[in-house]
């Protein structure tokens, strides 16, 4: 079996060039870059292949970050275009290079942004098996799966099946949170004090995949405010309040919104483990903040497409009404301890990678060789998982 890992000349491909040589596989990286001249005799497939999706999920990236220029009309028509015709040329590079290679599997990250949503693409239509990084689920490890990543992740949707995979006998330990590294251009301020009872909300990166593809009805943070704030007008609790968290790696600050409602405070300099720690309830799109939260054993509400969806563990609400439902339950309901436990050992057990991809150690290497092979549980109960 020969392994093909595709990346862009990023922090991603120094990490295959670190980790393929530790592999006992047949691997080869190639480095995206300049268009291959024999891929032209591929064109004419290119040009008939149906890029609405991609375009669709680009255009919401791209309205996330201007809400103006992004929705102007001309803007958006000329843009479709040269993205039909860019993602052509790729579509076409990779149908070339694929069947020149004939790798058994592609290996490449996240596949949900471009351009690697094409290459995606191209190894679909050739029927060649493909292997998907992500940073891992939990803290200090990574994730490769066979299905894709975050919503499509390999996980078990309901609590039959995370009971009949369950493995690990030992409680589970939470690992250590770790804070997220700031991006640059935000502005560092002072800490504030909590209020005795609050609902923590994080933001999430705007223009990521996770908002873009699977937040069906919240469109923006501002969405995300409004409705989160609107729900908590319903309970009539002046004495609730509704902490907010900027994302660290949004490099914009969203104050328009800090004096929009009284009952709405904003700690984007606290400690969001601290956050969690003193929150009645954390409301989340689909972050990994969540996940945080049922770490710290806290009622967790998710309101869009989340892989950790699943009943008994989270509260989702994919509308207005089920999030004040939610809200007015929030309080009196806890997650099941027993779904709870067994939803993070199988991630613990059978899931993640341990080790991060940045610090690649031997028991990293190993793990990635045998979910490579499909020699590892993940591998066995794939089929079964994704039914």
């Amino acid at each position: 079996m020969s392994y093909l890992f595709i990346s862009r000349n990023n922090v991603h491909a120094r990490y295959y060039k670190e980790l393929c040589p530790q592999l006992s596989l047949d691997t080869e990286i190639h480095v995206s870059g300049i268009p291959i001249l024999p891929a032209l005799s591929k064109l004419c497939i290119a040009f008939d292949f149906d890029f609405s999706n991609v375009i669709k999920s680009q255009i919401k990236r791209k309205q996330s970050r201007s809400k103006l220029f992004w929705h102007l009309p001309i803007v958006i028509f000329i843009y479709c275009h040269l993205i039909r015709v860019i993602e052509s040329g790729r579509l076409a590079k990779y149908l070339y290079l694929f069947e020149k290679k004939k790798p058994t599997a592609v290996v490449l990250w996240n596949g949900k942004k471009l351009p690697n949503q094409t290459v995606v693409e191209a190894a679909k239509l050739l029927n060649i098996e493909i292997f998907y990084f992500e940073n891992g689920l939990l803290p200090n490890t990574t994730s490769l799966d066979p299905h894709g990543v975050n919503y499509s992740a390999t996980i078990p949707r309901t609590a039959q099946l995370l009971e009949k995979f369950r493995e690990c006998p030992a409680d589970f330990i939470s690992p250590p949170i770790t804070q997220r590294k700031a991006h640059k251009g935000r502005v560092k301020g002072k800490t504030i004090e909590l209020p005795h009872r609050f609902i923590f909300v994080p933001f999430q990166v705007p223009h990521d995949t996770q908002i873009s593809q699977h937040s069906p009805w919240i469109k923006s943070m501002e969405h995300l405010f409004d409705e989160v704030m609107d729900a908590v007008n319903s309970l009539n609790d002046d004495s609730l309040y509704v902490v907010f968290k900027e994302h660290p790696s949004w490099h914009k600050h969203y104050e328009h919104l800090y004096k929009k409602h009284r009952n709405a405070l904003f700690a984007n300099n606290n400690d969001t483990a601290s956050i969690i720690s003193s929150a009645l309830a954390v409301v989340t799109i689909n972050s990994t903040v969540g996940f945080e939260g049922l770490m710290l054993k806290k009622p967790v509400i998710t309101l869009g497409e989340a892989c950790f969806n699943i009943e008994g563990l989270v509260l989702n609400a994919l509308n207005s009404s089920r999030l004040q439902k939610a809200l007015k339950a929030v309080e009196h309901w806890q997650p099941d301890s027993l779904v709870t436990e067994n939803f993070f050992k199988y991630l613990e057990t059978i899931y993640v990678i341990p080790g991060s991809w940045k610090q690649p150690h031997k028991e990293h290497v190993t793990a990635i060789e045998a979910r490579l092979r499909r020699r590892d549980t993940l591998s066995a109960i794939c089929s079964e998982i994704n039914k």
